[in-house]
């Protein structure tokens, strides 16, 4: 008993020793270190979390760790904990990163934040590690900023600007020495300048460097004269330059401000090399029209290569009336001085090789070189913007019309059945049990209308926005099921229907979209037959043609009125609405879903009835 006491007292005594030695060993520590509970109650702040926040231990001590937080971490704070005491979702127990603090002054801080979890007692645990990081984020954004200007003010000098060490390897190269060598930065960065150098300056550049060092003679540091360069293709160019000496940390490093003097002629091959490459068409032309310089951008908008324009007037790409205009629009401006496009853009309209018209943006500019004038035109094929604006134009128009006509043509039916109700609690009033059973017979085909007509709308919704994978489809299963399907329809048993399946192959595309090409096509052969003919027909045919699936519904129906044909795959137009009601989106739909399907769908009179053809490009 008494060794077990004694036991027990030691246990104590080493539980207190390393207790007291682990308080220790926290409170010296640099970082912060914050325990807090389950519930976000701070169990304990060392030495470090005080200086580093302003507050005392009991300030803090049983408080929820939100009050060193700013918003939003202090808003947020106990839905995180709550979250992942719900989830196990951890989204930074066990990892660093940077957040803010508050400091008891209520100044916001930035510092490094460390969570682990830990189980004491069977009680859950978080300790934290703080590290203020104010100083060093200060110092980063500082230094940051600084290159920023420096590498600013390098890369956008009008100049070249070269950097080399002691030993005459390059250490910096901006963009305008890129420009003017030729090379790009990475080519050169860590080779001896002498690479920019052509004889006798290459061979002799090593021992420029070596007699300053021995002998500290200066003969082009700290002054400027011209030398010779040599870009990477190999050709020597005259160039100004200036030399200055810089120690950085105890290292010397020579600048030097390099100048291209070539004028016009180095001018020009850059130009065309940058315009070869520009996204835009650039054309120039000399004052009587004549084209001297067609870039690659333009030989794909045109369809003309260069050599079959350069020398041209300008005219032979342009249609009526610029293509007769232009040479009296360039002799008035020279008479006259009166600028009607030069100095400002606008839409004109262009013509390919091939002789087709299209838009585009031109502008126009004047220069002077050496006493000649000469005009520069930017052109951009806008063919692709003007079809995006009439799509937007088409789709206003129709969401407009969409409006409208869903108001109206859903109220309608409301409006009647609303009437109809009032006439059925009248004739049960009265007694007048048939003519109540009529207007609920009326009510009925309006709410089936409305019915029909809601069910039309969720499924044009669908068919614009539904996203849909491509596979392949089986188009007899397809047919098979729509007959089914209208079996039940009026008048389907008087019905020929003639399937000729010429073609053999797959056909891969979205197949929702197809199979409402299908039924439409069906159920509109079926519903519209002209009842006043001995015998109806459908005909079905599929086939290939010139690499497109043709699917082609003919039947000897109703047809549509001559007069609305222009008005056939337009919403909200029925053509026989005595005949059989319909929301008047089946063929809008119709036609969205072959353009979604990147085919076709069009419409021929026969004569004696209607053809629908759908094409599908087999390579889609």
């Amino acid at each position: 008993m008494a060794k077990d006491i004694l036991e027990k007292n030691r246990q104590q005594n080493s539980s207190d020793n390393y207790s007291s030695r682990l308080e220790a060993v926290l409170n010296t520590v640099i970082d912060g270190i914050i325990t807090i509970n389950s519930r976000g109650i701070i169990q304990s702040f060392n030495a470090s979390a005080e200086r580093i926040f302003g507050y005392e231990p009991e300030e803090v001590i049983g408080q929820n760790v939100k009050m060193l937080m700013p918003d939003p971490y202090h808003t947020e704070h106990d839905g995180y904990l709550s979250n992942y005491h719900s989830t196990g979702d951890k989204k930074i127990i066990g990892i660093g990163r940077e957040v803010e603090a508050q400091r008891k002054d209520g100044s916001v801080f930035s510092m490094e934040l460390g969570v682990n979890e830990m189980d004491i007692s069977g009680e859950k645990m978080f300790v934290g590690t703080i590290r203020d990081i104010s100083d060093r984020k200060l110092a980063e954004q500082a230094l940051k900023d600084n290159q920023a200007k420096l590498q600013a003010i390098v890369e956008n000098t009008v100049d070249g600007l070269i950097t080399i060490d002691e030993k005459g390897l390059i250490e910096t190269f901006n963009k305008a020495c890129e420009i003017i060598f030729g090379y790009p930065a990475e080519e050169v960065i860590g080779q001896n300048v002498k690479v920019l150098m052509p004889a006798p300056y290459h061979d002799e550049h090593d021992g420029y460097l070596k007699n300053y060092h021995n002998t500290g003679e200066r003969k082009i540091i700290g002054t400027g004269r011209q030398v010779e360069g040599r870009k990477k293709d190999g050709s020597i160019f005259p160039l100004d330059l200036s030399i200055s000496e810089v120690n950085v940390k105890g290292r010397k490093i020579f600048s030097g401000i390099v100048r291209d003097i070539t004028e016009l002629q180095e001018t020009q091959k850059r130009l065309a090399a940058v315009l070869d490459n520009t996204v835009d068409g650039l054309i120039t032309i000399d004052e009587t029209g004549t084209v001297e310089h067609y870039n690659k951008s333009c030989e794909s908008i045109f369809g003309y290569k260069a050599v079959e324009v350069i020398g041209q007037n300008v005219k032979i790409l342009m249609p009526e009336p610029y293509h007769n205009e232009h040479d009296g629009y360039l002799k008035n401006y020279h008479d006259t001085g009166i600028k009607k496009i030069i100095g400002s853009g606008r839409e004109v309209e262009g013509q390919r090789k091939d002789g087709s018209i299209f838009p585009v943006d031109l502008s126009v500019s004047e220069v002077q070189v050496q006493g000649r004038k000469l005009y520069s035109g930017i052109v951009r094929d806008i063919s692709e913007r003007r079809a995006a604006e009439e799509q937007i134009q088409q789709a206003n128009a129709e969401l407009e019309e969409f409006s409208y006509r869903t108001s109206h043509d859903l109220r309608s039916p409301l409006v009647s059945s609303i009437r109809l109700l009032e006439m059925v609690d009248d004739a049960i009033r009265k007694g007048e049990t048939d003519r109540a059973l009529q207007s609920t017979a009326f009510i009925h085909d309006s709410l089936q209308k409305l019915e029909e007509l809601v069910k039309d709308i969720l499924q044009l919704t669908q068919t614009k926005n539904v996203d849909e994978r491509k596979s392949v489809i089986d188009f007899v299963k397809i047919l098979d099921d729509a007959l089914h399907d209208f079996s039940q329809m009026d008048n389907f048993s008087r019905l020929v229907i003639e399937r000729i399946q010429l073609f053999e192959g797959e056909v891969k595309v979205e197949k929702s979209r197809f199979v409402l090409i299908v039924e439409n096509l069906i159920s509109n052969a079926v519903k519209y037959q002209d009842l006043n003919k001995k015998t109806s027909f459908i005909k079905i045919s599929t086939f290939n043609e010139q690499h497109n699936f043709v699917l082609e519904v003919r039947d000897n129906g109703l047809g549509v009125p001559k007069k609305q044909q222009e008005n056939l795959f337009k919403m909200f137009k029925r053509f026989h609405p005595r005949t059989s009601f319909g929301s008047g989106l089946g063929l809008y739909m119709m036609k969205k879903s072959a353009d979604i399907l990147g085919g076709k769908i069009t419409f021929r009179d026969s004569g004696d009835g209607s053809v629908f053809r759908l094409e599908i490009p087999l390579n889609n």
